[in-house]
């Protein structure tokens, strides 16, 4: 039956592939793209009307009254909110202040980085490290080192003689909200530098060998080559940093629980709280329309500014096709500023540098420091989890050679750790393949075809993108209720293929179109059909660029905190849900050991740790390249 099968179902297919090679460009590129529209429209569209219908409603679960239509009186109740309204410049205190700390350190990273060095390669698992490792965890680490009695840094600064005793580093509000911010930069200098390492690299060289040759110091052609340069690149990066800031939520929850009091609490965790702790379902609708708007404008601005950045490169590279009468071409012409005259003979002014052997002392010092800040807060918890207990919970600290495993062995032989991992890896290998299945047929006729629509369909792609998170999960919530969904591996998964579509079509569209179409041509040419060209061609022409996305995918989704949380309870429990509420106390049992809490944070980190290890040139490649370019 078996040999009679296998005909029948070859010539089902060749049938099948001759129908589609009929129909026109317009009709293949809609059958390819429809599954994601599909996707999208069912899961994506449908909650953001929602939320902009239940923000006109009174929806109080814990509260008496009927539940019935406001307008626009959430407005006013949202204003009257002393502590939403002190939580707005609070917010932008902690957007502003994460991007001013994260900017320099990135450049700094990358400027490092585009030095030709023998360590190249552990530097840029190092700068990884901190981006990989889950914000929900980032939290649980710095938390960790910042425990006021006998936390790392409290006894490095008493050892230092900066303090004394217990350090209430999260108790005070000033302190706490510094160290969010830290904590946040220390996770997103990362991205941050590999976008700026890759416009430093776009920098010709000939500019520099022109400089030098015109007497220019090491920071006179910083100043006046590569600023200029990569100065749009910079401003979005700020930007970009400034709409990550916006909606952390993750680390907060971790890190300070919003807390002391209400003075860590920003706009999206005041959602959370409103919407998931007192269950008042159309005002906090309200305020998540309000961050998304804020969100939304500066998605705005940065897709103007990386408009003018295109625009820019253009006629750069027109100017470039023209006959060069002078090589003194720097940076400023580049960026519409008069060009820095270098002056005419080099010898008549002092030219002041370093001595080779303080160059070599200064880069390696540097060097030390950033493997220190990327992996330094990593290593310290891995250590910690192969200590007994009282040697990290000793003032001073008494820690010993003779490592223990025995917390490892606790959590490997815990069921319900070994069904969080389970449950965590059904949902990011089943989201990863099918967001990449789905995501790489609807990006194919946007970057080949003549897409009926193509320019609406992108503009919801990227609105639905910079829409956050946490204002789709509360109708969200609502309608995976209505479809049986919620609490389950399947509805998690539905989610994350979903919500994750957006910018993977984006990045993949990016990948597809630098595939040569002469290849297409050709197979065409030579009697391949349609669909064969596509997996036999482009897509195989276009695997580095899916590895690095689908790399990508699988961080991110293993990573994801808000969905679990909202989506999931007692029969889909992620590992990043159970390390999220690993210090609750439970019954009599109260707070787990602290070195059974860092072994648990190394086990939700350890897969994506391998993955930065072994795939890190792939991931350095797709987030520079498909941020640049999307």
């Amino acid at each position: 039956m078996t040999t009679e099968a296998a005909p029948a179902r070859e010539g089902m297919a060749r049938r099948l592939s001759r129908r589609v090679d009929r129909l026109s460009d317009r009709r293949f590129a809609l059958l390819l793209f429809v599954p994601a529209a599909v996707l999208i429209g069912m899961i994506v569209l449908p909650p953001i009307a929602a939320v902009f219908v239940m923000s006109l409603y009174r929806i109080e679960l814990l509260k008496d009254g009927p539940t019935r239509f406001l307008g626009l009186d959430n407005i006013t109740r949202m204003f009257n909110d002393s502590f939403f309204v002190d939580s707005i410049p609070r917010t932008l205190w902690f957007a502003v202040g994460t991007t001013v700390l994260t900017i320099p350190l990135a450049l700094a990273t990358a400027l490092l980085m585009n030095r030709r060095s023998r360590f190249e390669t552990p530097l840029a698992v190092a700068l990884l490290l901190p981006w990989a490792i889950a914000p929900i965890v980032t939290g649980f680490f710095w938390r960790f080192i910042f425990q006021p009695s006998f936390g790392l840094a409290t006894q490095v600064s008493n050892g230092l003689g900066l303090t004394e005793g217990a350090v209430p580093w999260l108790q005070e509000p000033t302190t706490a909200l510094v160290l969010a911010m830290i904590a946040t930069a220390w996770r997103s200098v990362p991205l941050l530098a590999l976008i700026i390492l890759s416009a430093l690299k776009a920098i010709p060289s000939q500019l520099y060998r022109a400089a030098r040759m015109d007497g220019a110091t090491p920071w006179q052609a910083f100043r006046s080559i590569t600023l200029p340069s990569i100065g749009p690149t910079l401003l979005i990066a700020t930007i970009l940093q400034i709409i990550v800031s916006l909606q952390v939520f993750d680390l907060l929850f971790q890190l300070t629980r919003g807390g002391p009091g209400f003075e860590t609490t920003t706009i999206t965790y005041y959602i959370f709280t409103a919407a998931f702790d007192n269950l008042s379902l159309g005002y906090s609708a309200m305020l998540a329309l309000f961050l998304m708007l804020i969100i939304v404008a500066a998605s705005g601005a940065t897709l103007y500014l990386r408009s003018g950045r295109v625009l820019r490169r253009r006629q750069a590279k027109e100017s470039a096709d023209e006959p060069a009468g002078r090589l003194r071409l720097d940076a400023a012409a580049r960026s519409d500023q008069s060009p820095q005259e270098w002056p005419e003979d080099p010898r008549k002014r002092r030219r002041w540098t370093l001595p080779p052997a303080v160059r070599r002392v200064g880069s390696t010092v540097a060097i030390g420091a950033l493997l220190v800040w990327s992996i330094g807060p990593t290593l310290w918890i891995v250590l910690a989890s192969l200590q007994p207990e009282s040697a990290v919970t000793s003032v001073p600290l008494d820690l010993t050679a003779r490592l223990d495993f025995s917390q490892y062995a606790d959590i490997l032989t815990n069921d319900k750790w070994l069904s969080s991992i389970w449950v965590s890896l059904q949902i990011t290998v089943g989201s990863t393949l099918l967001t990449l299945l789905v995501g790489a047929l609807a990006a194919y006729p946007l970057a080949r075809l003549d897409l009926p629509g193509k320019g609406a369909a992108i503009a919801v792609l990227m609105f639905t993108y910079t829409v956050p998170a946490i204002v789709l999960l509360i109708p969200l919530l609502f309608i995976f209720n209505a479809l049986n969904l919620n609490d389950s591996v399947i509805g998690l998964i539905v989610a994350h293929v979903a919500f994750g579509l957006p910018l993977t079509i984006w990045l993949l569209r990016n990948i597809f179109a630098s595939v040569p179409p002469a290849l297409e041509a050709s197979a065409r040419m030579d009697g391949c059909t349609r669909m064969g060209t596509l997996f036999r061609v482009t897509i195989p022409s276009a695997s580095a660029g899916l590895a690095a996305t689908a790399i990508l995918l699988l961080i991110s989704v293993w990573n994801e905190f808000l969905f679990a949380v909202v989506l999931g309870n007692q029969g889909a429990v992620t590992v990043t849900r159970r390390i999220g509420y690993i210090n609750s106390p439970s019954g009599t049992s109260g707070e787990p050991p602290y070195t059974y809490q860092a072994a648990a944070g190394i086990v939700a980190v350890l897969p994506v740790i391998v993955l930065v290890i072994l795939f890190h040139r792939r991931i350095r490649s797709g987030l520079s390249e498909g941020y640049l370019k999307g």
